[in-house]
């Protein structure tokens, strides 16, 4: 396939047709670098990974289903490392152009599903979330991503970081079409469906910079009108959200650790600076660390069910901010990070669906406007989308 956004992964032109007849015939899909295609090397975005695999013995569940369903398989996208990534760089295969905001990053660790999504190379595209690499692109790259509940779609044949978190993640350019993919992953029906009402988080607008909390603004009339009447006022949180982030990064980076530790030692890989920086943090996390930080994830399931009770979906800008400009300085990145993270941890930590919809433009980019709901609520989600996108 023509690839002019640096979309699909080295290795990546598999085509595979899918079945004549399904919900899905006549579309395409792209699958990111992490997710197995029996017959060919899943790369994970790493050349000595990619190097050092087999060839996958078995297809991933989530591309032979929509295989199955009539969906065809136009090439596997980039990933950051190991999916250890939130801007879509990657030290060794660069950066994914953003087709609706050029010059400016795309997103990750999903970023090329995301940029092959919005640049018109496939109708679908599969990802994978765990601390927001399927929500973050989809908000820089101006499309709609789903978040599954926790453990909705299989994960067999998908590389995982950490089971904790890890979910497959949905890509779409049309709310139709997202709702027809998780149909078919998610394996139920999506009925129009109302939640009872749509409380803004107002403890994650304080992350926000201006113009994006503006554009948040201007677009909840727009969710009263399709959704559900708007309720301000509530805090999701006790503690400031930055403590959220510490004991996710402490459950993660541990998994990951114990993940690819082994191999990292035995391999001597070359990794990009902030992936080893990343897999470093994580062999440190003290066993009393991550007993602390499971304790915490329990209470903050506990505090984002409280504040969807009552048949209620939360309102929050999905980033922060807009899609930062290809080779910022990383000092600048890394700030950008933690504010990003601190809205994304919500749903994460919850293990709770979040869709990002491309309702919002900041300073003439793109920015994604999320809904959270209950868990096992993803097809309420769907559904809201398929709303909205009639208004």
């Amino acid at each position: 396939m023509h690839d002019p956004l640096n979309a699909f992964a080295l290795g990546g032109d598999v085509y595979i047709d899918g079945a004549k007849t399904g919900p899905l015939a006549g579309l395409t899909f792209a699958a990111k670098d992490v997710f197995d295609v029996q017959g060919y090397v899943t790369g994970a975005g790493n050349p000595d990974w990619r190097r050092l695999a087999e060839p996958a013995k078995h297809t991933a569940w989530a591309v032979g289903t929509l295989l199955e369903s009539g969906a065809r398989l136009v090439g596997k996208t980039h990933t950051d490392e190991f999916t250890r990534g939130i801007f879509g760089d990657n030290a060794h295969y660069g950066t994914p152009d953003n087709p609706r905001a050029p010059g400016h990053v795309p997103g990750g660790s999903s970023s090329g599903s995301a940029a092959a999504v919005a640049g018109g190379l496939c109708n679908l595209a599969l990802g994978t979330d765990t601390a927001g690499s399927t929500r973050v692109p989809a908000s820089f790259c101006g499309i709609y991503g789903l978040r599954p509940t926790l453990g909705a779609i299989s994960m067999d044949g998908v590389l995982s970081q950490s089971n904790t978190f890890d979910t497959v993640g949905l890509m779409a350019d049309d709310p139709d079409l997202l709702a027809r993919m998780g149909e078919v992953l998610l394996r139920t029906k999506i009925k129009d469906a109302a939640p009872a009402k749509a409380v803004v988080l107002e403890d994650a607008l304080e992350a926000c910079d201006p113009a994006v909390a503006a554009a948040f603004e201007a677009a909840l009339p727009r969710i009263a009108q399709a959704v559900a009447p708007v309720v301000r006022g509530t805090r999701v949180s006790p503690v400031p959200l930055s403590e959220w982030i510490e004991h996710q990064n402490a459950i993660q980076g541990r998994e990951a650790w114990e993940t690819f530790g082994e191999w990292i030692n035995l391999s001597n890989p070359r990794l990009g600076f902030e992936v080893a920086d990343n897999f470093l943090r994580g062999a440190k996390v003290a066993n009393r660390t991550l007993s602390a930080a499971r304790g915490f994830r329990l209470r903050a399931k506990r505090w984002v069910d409280a504040a969807l009770a009552g048949n209620t979906v939360l309102v929050l800008p999905t980033t922060p901010v807009t899609a930062p400009p290809v080779h910022s300085p990383r000092s600048v990145m890394w700030e950008i990070r933690g504010r990003i993270v601190s809205l994304t941890t919500i749903a994460a930590m919850a293990g709770c669906p979040q869709i990002s919809l491309p309702l919002c433009t900041a300073d003439g980019l793109p920015v994604g406007l999320s809904l959270i709901g209950p868990r096992g609520g993803d097809a309420l989600l769907l559904a809201a989308a398929k709303r909205i996108g009639k208004i």
